[in-house]
Protein backbone atom coordinates (compact mmCIF):
# COMPACT_ATOMS: atom_id res chain seq x y z
CA UNK A 1 0.00 0.00 0.00
CA UNK A 2 1.35 3.54 -0.59
CA UNK A 3 0.19 5.63 2.56
CA UNK A 4 0.72 9.47 2.60
CA UNK A 5 1.78 10.97 5.76
CA UNK A 6 0.61 14.90 6.15
CA UNK A 7 3.30 16.19 8.37
CA UNK A 8 2.84 19.06 11.20
CA UNK A 9 6.00 20.82 9.75
CA UNK A 10 6.64 22.04 12.76
CA UNK A 11 10.29 20.91 12.49
CA UNK A 12 12.50 20.19 8.95
CA UNK A 13 13.59 16.49 9.38
CA UNK A 14 11.65 15.38 12.50
CA UNK A 15 8.30 14.37 11.66
CA UNK A 16 9.79 12.36 8.63
CA UNK A 17 11.94 10.62 10.74
CA UNK A 18 9.37 9.57 13.59
CA UNK A 19 6.84 8.28 10.55
CA UNK A 20 10.38 6.03 9.67
CA UNK A 21 10.83 5.12 12.98
CA UNK A 22 7.45 3.87 14.16
CA UNK A 23 7.18 1.90 10.56
CA UNK A 24 10.12 0.27 11.74
CA UNK A 25 8.57 -0.40 15.05
CA UNK A 26 5.57 -1.86 14.17
CA UNK A 27 7.55 -4.01 12.11
CA UNK A 28 7.46 -2.60 8.29
CA UNK A 29 9.30 -1.94 5.93
CA UNK A 30 8.68 0.92 4.19
CA UNK A 31 10.49 2.50 1.49
CA UNK A 32 9.98 6.36 0.45
CA UNK A 33 8.32 7.11 -2.98
CA UNK A 34 7.99 10.97 -2.40
CA UNK A 35 8.42 13.77 -0.10
CA UNK A 36 7.48 17.27 0.08
CA UNK A 37 7.34 19.97 2.60
CA UNK A 38 4.85 18.43 5.37
CA UNK A 39 4.17 15.29 2.84
CA UNK A 40 5.56 11.66 2.74
CA UNK A 41 4.58 9.04 0.56
CA UNK A 42 5.58 5.59 1.73
CA UNK A 43 5.07 2.09 0.14
CA UNK A 44 4.59 -0.35 3.15
CA UNK A 45 2.36 -3.01 4.58
CA UNK A 46 1.54 -1.42 7.61
CA UNK A 47 -1.55 -1.43 9.49
CA UNK A 48 -1.99 3.04 9.03
CA UNK A 49 -4.59 2.69 12.16
CA UNK A 50 -1.82 1.49 14.44
CA UNK A 51 1.19 4.07 13.02
CA UNK A 52 -1.09 6.66 13.11
CA UNK A 53 -1.80 6.05 16.63
CA UNK A 54 1.58 6.52 17.38
CA UNK A 55 2.51 9.63 15.71
CA UNK A 56 2.63 12.71 17.26
CA UNK A 57 4.55 14.80 14.52
CA UNK A 58 1.65 14.27 11.59
CA UNK A 59 -1.86 15.03 11.05
CA UNK A 60 -3.55 12.68 9.17
CA UNK A 61 -2.58 9.33 7.04
CA UNK A 62 -3.93 8.72 3.66
CA UNK A 63 -3.87 6.30 0.98
CA UNK A 64 -2.34 7.49 -1.90
CA UNK A 65 -4.14 7.85 -5.29
CA UNK A 66 -2.05 10.01 -7.40
CA UNK A 67 0.58 13.11 -7.67
CA UNK A 68 0.66 15.60 -10.43
CA UNK A 69 1.66 19.06 -11.27
CA UNK A 70 -1.05 21.87 -9.70
CA UNK A 71 -2.30 22.25 -13.25
CA UNK A 72 -2.88 18.81 -13.99
CA UNK A 73 -4.86 17.79 -10.59
CA UNK A 74 -8.06 17.22 -12.20
CA UNK A 75 -7.03 14.88 -15.12
CA UNK A 76 -5.05 13.21 -12.60
CA UNK A 77 -7.69 12.62 -10.22
CA UNK A 78 -10.41 11.34 -12.70
CA UNK A 79 -8.16 8.73 -13.84
CA UNK A 80 -9.37 5.47 -13.76
CA UNK A 81 -6.82 4.30 -11.27
CA UNK A 82 -7.27 6.61 -9.00
CA UNK A 83 -11.69 6.26 -8.98
CA UNK A 84 -10.98 2.60 -9.18
CA UNK A 85 -9.77 3.71 -5.20
CA UNK A 86 -12.24 5.24 -4.37
CA UNK A 87 -15.21 2.79 -2.57
CA UNK A 88 -18.23 3.62 -4.75
CA UNK A 89 -21.96 3.97 -3.37
CA UNK A 90 -20.58 6.62 -0.62
CA UNK A 91 -21.17 10.02 0.69
CA UNK A 92 -18.11 12.09 0.15
CA UNK A 93 -16.31 15.38 0.69
CA UNK A 94 -13.33 17.00 -0.83
CA UNK A 95 -10.76 18.57 1.57
CA UNK A 96 -7.60 20.63 0.35
CA UNK A 97 -4.74 22.01 2.56
CA UNK A 98 -2.55 24.53 1.69
CA UNK A 99 0.82 23.96 2.86
CA UNK A 100 2.68 27.09 3.82
CA UNK A 101 2.02 29.51 1.03
CA UNK A 102 2.46 26.33 -2.12
CA UNK A 103 0.61 27.06 -5.44
CA UNK A 104 -1.29 30.54 -4.74
CA UNK A 105 -2.53 31.21 -7.53
CA UNK A 106 -5.18 27.93 -7.02
CA UNK A 107 -8.36 28.36 -4.58
CA UNK A 108 -8.58 26.50 -2.25
CA UNK A 109 -12.86 26.26 -2.10
CA UNK A 110 -12.94 26.64 -5.71
CA UNK A 111 -10.35 22.92 -6.72
CA UNK A 112 -12.53 21.54 -3.69
CA UNK A 113 -15.67 22.19 -5.60
CA UNK A 114 -14.40 21.35 -9.04
CA UNK A 115 -12.84 18.13 -8.09
CA UNK A 116 -16.71 16.99 -6.42
CA UNK A 117 -18.35 18.03 -9.48
CA UNK A 118 -16.11 15.55 -11.22
CA UNK A 119 -16.60 12.19 -9.33
CA UNK A 120 -19.81 13.23 -9.42
CA UNK A 121 -20.61 13.12 -13.09
CA UNK A 122 -17.73 9.92 -12.96
CA UNK A 123 -19.13 7.93 -10.43
CA UNK A 124 -22.04 9.68 -9.03
CA UNK A 125 -20.98 10.33 -5.53
CA UNK A 126 -22.73 12.19 -2.91
CA UNK A 127 -21.27 15.04 -0.81
CA UNK A 128 -21.52 15.55 2.55
CA UNK A 129 -19.52 17.55 4.29
CA UNK A 130 -20.72 17.39 7.76
CA UNK A 131 -20.56 13.49 7.91
CA UNK A 132 -18.46 12.02 4.83
CA UNK A 133 -17.79 8.10 4.54
CA UNK A 134 -15.21 9.06 2.36
CA UNK A 135 -12.83 11.84 2.78
CA UNK A 136 -11.02 12.70 -0.62
CA UNK A 137 -7.84 14.93 0.79
CA UNK A 138 -5.29 17.15 -1.30
CA UNK A 139 -2.94 18.99 -0.26
CA UNK A 140 -1.08 21.47 -2.34
CA UNK A 141 2.76 21.34 -1.55
CA UNK A 142 6.28 22.43 -3.74
CA UNK A 143 3.76 22.91 -6.93
CA UNK A 144 2.45 19.60 -7.12
CA UNK A 145 -0.77 18.44 -5.05
CA UNK A 146 -0.67 15.46 -3.61
CA UNK A 147 -3.97 13.41 -3.62
CA UNK A 148 -5.38 10.84 -1.45
CA UNK A 149 -8.02 8.86 0.49
CA UNK A 150 -7.93 10.02 4.38
CA UNK A 151 -7.39 6.35 6.62
CA UNK A 152 -6.66 7.54 10.11
CA UNK A 153 -5.93 11.06 12.07
CA UNK A 154 -3.40 10.55 14.19
CA UNK A 155 -2.89 10.99 18.04
CA UNK A 156 -2.14 14.51 17.81
CA UNK A 157 -5.73 16.17 17.93
CA UNK A 158 -5.59 13.93 22.00
CA UNK A 159 -2.46 15.81 23.09
CA UNK A 160 -3.77 19.36 24.22
CA UNK A 161 -4.95 17.47 27.51
CA UNK A 162 -1.62 16.66 28.44
CA UNK A 163 0.51 19.75 27.43
CA UNK A 164 2.96 20.55 30.81
CA UNK A 165 0.47 22.97 32.28
CA UNK A 166 -2.64 20.95 31.81
CA UNK A 167 -0.75 18.12 33.71
CA UNK A 168 -1.75 16.78 37.44
CA UNK A 169 2.06 17.57 38.51
CA UNK A 170 4.28 20.10 36.20
CA UNK A 171 7.68 20.78 35.90
CA UNK A 172 8.77 24.09 33.52
CA UNK A 173 11.92 21.65 31.78
CA UNK A 174 9.62 18.48 30.69
CA UNK A 175 9.08 18.06 27.12
CA UNK A 176 5.73 18.66 25.24
CA UNK A 177 4.49 15.29 24.33
CA UNK A 178 4.28 16.04 20.36
CA UNK A 179 8.36 15.98 20.57
CA UNK A 180 8.15 13.30 23.52
CA UNK A 181 6.17 10.67 21.36
CA UNK A 182 8.45 11.46 18.18
CA UNK A 183 11.33 9.80 20.29
CA UNK A 184 9.75 7.60 21.62
CA UNK A 185 9.17 6.52 17.94
CA UNK A 186 12.79 7.43 16.99
CA UNK A 187 13.78 4.76 19.36
CA UNK A 188 11.90 2.14 17.18
CA UNK A 189 10.41 1.26 20.67
CA UNK A 190 7.73 -1.84 19.60
CA UNK A 191 4.06 -2.16 21.23
CA UNK A 192 4.85 -4.81 24.43
CA UNK A 193 8.24 -3.80 24.83
CA UNK A 194 9.87 -2.02 27.61
CA UNK A 195 11.08 1.47 27.33
CA UNK A 196 13.76 3.06 30.06
CA UNK A 197 14.10 6.93 31.15
CA UNK A 198 16.76 7.12 33.50
CA UNK A 199 16.00 10.69 34.11
CA UNK A 200 11.84 10.78 33.69
CA UNK A 201 11.04 13.99 35.59
CA UNK A 202 7.28 14.22 35.70
CA UNK A 203 7.28 11.21 33.57
CA UNK A 204 6.34 12.83 30.14
CA UNK A 205 7.97 10.59 27.49
CA UNK A 206 6.87 7.72 30.07
CA UNK A 207 3.38 9.03 29.37
CA UNK A 208 3.69 8.71 25.47
CA UNK A 209 5.08 5.72 25.79
CA UNK A 210 2.02 3.97 28.01
CA UNK A 211 0.04 5.40 25.89
CA UNK A 212 0.98 3.89 23.29
CA UNK A 213 0.94 0.15 24.75
CA UNK A 214 4.51 0.46 25.75
CA UNK A 215 6.22 -0.79 28.75
CA UNK A 216 8.00 1.85 31.09
CA UNK A 217 10.06 1.97 33.53
CA UNK A 218 11.25 5.55 34.94
CA UNK A 219 14.00 6.34 37.53
CA UNK A 220 15.06 9.52 38.96
CA UNK A 221 17.28 10.99 41.80
CA UNK A 222 14.74 13.11 43.10
CA UNK A 223 11.89 11.30 45.07
CA UNK A 224 9.69 14.32 44.77
CA UNK A 225 9.88 13.98 40.84
CA UNK A 226 9.00 10.27 40.98
CA UNK A 227 6.12 10.94 42.78
CA UNK A 228 5.05 13.50 40.71
CA UNK A 229 5.36 11.00 37.95
CA UNK A 230 3.72 8.79 39.63
CA UNK A 231 0.80 11.11 39.24
CA UNK A 232 1.02 12.06 36.05
CA UNK A 233 0.83 8.34 35.04
CA UNK A 234 -2.05 7.05 36.89
CA UNK A 235 -3.88 10.42 35.87
CA UNK A 236 -3.74 9.79 32.18
CA UNK A 237 -4.64 6.32 32.52
CA UNK A 238 -0.76 4.67 32.39
CA UNK A 239 -0.97 1.14 34.73
CA UNK A 240 2.03 -0.93 33.24
CA UNK A 241 4.67 1.42 34.81
CA UNK A 242 7.12 0.97 37.06
CA UNK A 243 9.11 3.96 38.96
CA UNK A 244 12.04 3.99 40.95
CA UNK A 245 14.30 6.76 43.32
CA UNK A 246 18.10 5.65 41.82
CA UNK A 247 20.92 7.11 39.69
CA UNK A 248 20.89 6.51 36.14
CA UNK A 249 25.07 5.97 36.04
CA UNK A 250 24.37 3.22 38.31
CA UNK A 251 21.53 1.34 36.51
CA UNK A 252 21.40 -2.59 37.23
CA UNK A 253 17.99 -3.30 35.83
CA UNK A 254 16.92 -5.99 33.01
CA UNK A 255 17.78 -4.74 29.35
CA UNK A 256 14.86 -3.23 27.81
CA UNK A 257 14.26 -2.49 23.56
CA UNK A 258 14.72 1.32 24.17
CA UNK A 259 16.18 4.01 26.31
CA UNK A 260 14.02 7.34 25.62
CA UNK A 261 15.61 10.27 27.86
CA UNK A 262 15.91 14.08 28.08
CA UNK A 263 18.55 14.51 30.77
CA UNK A 264 18.95 17.55 32.73
CA UNK A 265 21.15 20.31 31.31
CA UNK A 266 18.76 23.37 31.18
CA UNK A 267 18.77 26.50 34.05
CA UNK A 268 15.28 24.88 35.22
CA UNK A 269 16.96 21.74 35.67
CA UNK A 270 19.33 20.22 38.09
CA UNK A 271 22.54 18.27 37.06
CA UNK A 272 23.07 16.97 40.72
CA UNK A 273 26.27 19.33 41.32
CA UNK A 274 28.03 17.21 38.07
CA UNK A 275 28.93 18.79 34.96
CA UNK A 276 27.16 18.41 32.09
CA UNK A 277 30.25 15.66 30.14
CA UNK A 278 30.55 14.26 33.42
CA UNK A 279 27.02 13.18 33.44
CA UNK A 280 26.84 11.91 29.93
CA UNK A 281 30.41 10.17 30.21
CA UNK A 282 29.33 8.13 32.90
CA UNK A 283 25.83 7.53 31.78
CA UNK A 284 26.09 6.59 28.29
CA UNK A 285 28.22 3.75 28.57
CA UNK A 286 25.71 2.26 31.78
CA UNK A 287 22.37 2.69 29.55
CA UNK A 288 23.90 1.30 26.72
CA UNK A 289 24.74 -1.82 28.25
CA UNK A 290 20.94 -2.00 29.83
CA UNK A 291 19.53 -2.18 25.81
CA UNK A 292 18.94 -5.38 24.20
CA UNK A 293 21.26 -5.82 21.16
CA UNK A 294 19.42 -4.18 18.41
CA UNK A 295 17.73 -1.99 20.84
CA UNK A 296 17.98 1.94 20.06
CA UNK A 297 18.31 5.09 22.45
CA UNK A 298 17.18 8.57 21.51
CA UNK A 299 18.78 11.30 24.07
CA UNK A 300 19.02 14.94 24.27
CA UNK A 301 21.94 16.97 24.53
CA UNK A 302 23.04 20.79 24.64
CA UNK A 303 24.37 21.54 20.46
CA UNK A 304 27.37 22.37 22.44
CA UNK A 305 27.70 18.78 23.97
CA UNK A 306 29.25 16.32 20.93
CA UNK A 307 28.00 12.82 22.70
CA UNK A 308 29.37 11.07 19.11
CA UNK A 309 32.34 9.73 20.52
CA UNK A 310 31.24 9.55 23.75
CA UNK A 311 28.32 6.94 22.32
CA UNK A 312 30.53 4.84 20.11
CA UNK A 313 33.04 4.33 22.49
CA UNK A 314 30.00 2.77 24.80
CA UNK A 315 29.38 0.56 21.71
CA UNK A 316 26.88 2.77 20.00
CA UNK A 317 26.09 3.47 16.50
CA UNK A 318 24.65 6.83 15.85
CA UNK A 319 21.23 6.74 12.71
CA UNK A 320 20.55 10.25 13.81
CA UNK A 321 21.08 13.03 15.00
CA UNK A 322 18.13 16.19 15.03
CA UNK A 323 18.86 19.83 16.03
CA UNK A 324 15.93 22.11 17.55
CA UNK A 325 16.09 25.78 18.94
CA UNK A 326 14.41 25.93 22.43
CA UNK A 327 14.79 29.43 23.04
CA UNK A 328 17.91 32.13 22.68
CA UNK A 329 20.11 30.90 25.00
CA UNK A 330 19.41 26.86 24.12
CA UNK A 331 19.35 25.14 21.25
CA UNK A 332 18.50 21.01 22.04
CA UNK A 333 20.12 18.20 19.67
CA UNK A 334 18.00 15.01 19.89
CA UNK A 335 20.33 12.24 18.95
CA UNK A 336 19.50 8.29 18.13
CA UNK A 337 21.82 5.49 18.56
CA UNK A 338 21.73 1.76 18.43
CA UNK A 339 23.15 -1.05 20.31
Amino acid sequence: MRLVFFLSGEHPQLPRAEVLGALEAEGATARVLEAFDQVLVVETEADPVRVASRLGMSHEVWAHLCTSKVEELLEAVASSDALDLIPHGKTFAVRVRRVRRSSPQVGREKLSREVADMLRREVGFRVDLERPEVELSIALTEGVGVVGMKLASTARGQMGSRRPKHRMAFHPSTLSPALARCMVNLARTPRGGTLLDPFCGVGGILIEAGLMGIKVVGVDLDPEMVEKARMNLEGYGVRDFRLRVGDACEWRGRRVESVVTDPPYGRQASTWKRGLEELYRRALPVLADALKKGGHMCVTSPSELDLAEMAMEAGLEERGRYEQRVHRSLTRRIYVFRR
